[in-house]
């Protein structure tokens, strides 16, 4: 088999906490052959490859019907389900040595399939959903109408790092869409500029000094009440991503640096509305 790039990221979805950790432990096994794999953490928003789906969880499978993922993200199930579902399925209890090849095999279909799409083809429904589903949802609806009608700021993005290195690589990513690309090196200049810009998003280098991330994304969020903001963290692999703490002041999620040029281009594609 030829060399398979890039990894391919996985979203578990309705696993346990340990069955989560051996998934994350097995898969990131570096492999002489085949492809390799690494599973996305709670709070990452790269949209996954594919996804590993606990088939006796109900709420994963609601999960699942929500992102009704396309050929170009294939699903595979663990376990039984009662509701007839159109994916590859594979019982419990898990043959750890043998999950490589399905998953060998399914990731193959899926990079036939890539290359038989247009260039402009849609090949993956963006993920949207940052919190649990609920079986019942008693949200007000106006809630919702009111997210939906919220006007995108237009201050383009903000880069929150203690050099210009990165400011440069994500401007020179989005020069072909016109977007701006701002650099700020602490949270008061970054809070400055925000507020005279308003910008769409903003993405935050955690290693920056002096600079606490979640403390600066609430602030940022405060100050663009009323208007669709999204707030990034780039983080190492060492970080602690608090997720309770991120959803409090309504941080997006994180990414895990280095970026791809890939990973970084459909993340802004994603969070900005860009079509193409």
């Amino acid at each position: 088999m030829s060399q398979k790039t890039p990894t391919i990221a996985i979203r578990l979805l309705g696993f346990s906490a340990k069955d989560e950790e051996t998934f994350f432990n097995v898969l990131a096994v570096a492999r002489e052959k085949g492809y390799r794999y690494a599973c996305l953490k709670p709070g990452s928003v790269q949209d996954p490859d594919m996804y590993i789906v606990n088939a006796e969880q109900v709420s994963a499978l609601a999960t699942l019907s929500d992102l009704h993922p396309g050929d170009a993200q294939p699903v595979l199930l663990i376990g039984k389900t009662d509701v007839d579902l159109p994916y590859q399925t594979m019982p419990r209890p898990i043959r750890w040595r043998k999950i490589f090849d399905v998953l060998d095999d399914l990731v193959s279909k899926r990079e036939l399939l890539l290359t038989t799409l247009s260039p402009h083809a849609t090949v993956s429904v963006h993920e949207r959903r940052r919190a649990k589903r609920l079986d019942l949802d008693l949200t007000d609806p106006g809630i919702y109408e009111r997210m939906r009608k919220q006007p995108m700021a237009k201050g383009g993005i903000l880069v929150v790092d203690k050099d210009t290195q990165f400011r440069e690589y994500v401007a020179a990513v989005m020069d072909p869409y016109g977007y701006t690309v701002t650099l700020a090196s602490d949270e008061r200049s970054a809070l400055l500029l925000d507020r005279n810009n308003q910008h769409a998003l903003t993405l935050i280098n955690t290693s920056t000094p002096n600079v606490d991330p979640y403390r600066l994304c609430d602030g940022l969020k405060k100050q663009n009440e009323g208007l669709k903001t999204s707030v990034i963290l780039l983080i190492d692999q060492s970080f602690e991503y608090k997720v309770s703490l991120a959803e409090r002041v309504k941080c997006a999620g994180f990414l895990v640096k280095p970026l791809s040029r890939r990973v970084l281009l459909r993340t802004l594609k994603k969070y900005l509305q860009l079509a193409h």
